[in-house]
């Protein structure tokens, strides 16, 4: 059985708009990376940007990450911006925007 290789996660910072864009999988691998990414941008007031359009695959560790981001912000909420189609059916399947009243998922 051939195992499927992990793609990278790839983030890019966009300071000036606090927007992440991920692009990738986001999984156990990577959870530090976009925590990393998003610490400095969440202490600052306002909405976090998460541009998950190039992002193909989401498990629960990287959902788990989702959350822990949305409850760092300071203020604001967590915007996940253009989630694909994968990533957009795993955060319907939990229901991601009613376990955290500060994430919004905009298409």
């Amino acid at each position: 059985m051939d195992a499927t290789p992990h793609e990278a996660l790839r983030i890019e910072v966009l300071r000036d708009e606090r927007t992440i864009v991920l692009d990738g999988e986001l999984d156990m691998a990577d959870t530090d990376t976009l925590t990393r990414a998003a610490a400095s941008l969440a202490a600052e007031r306002g909405d976090l940007i998460l541009d998950l359009r190039a992002l193909t695959f989401i498990d629960s560790s990287g959902l788990l990450a989702l959350l822990r981001t949305a409850d760092r912000l300071r203020e604001g909420n967590l915007v996940l911006r253009k989630p694909s189609d994968p990533v957009r059916h795993v955060l319907d399947l939990v229901e991601l925007t009613a376990v955290s009243p500060r994430i919004v998922i905009e298409a």
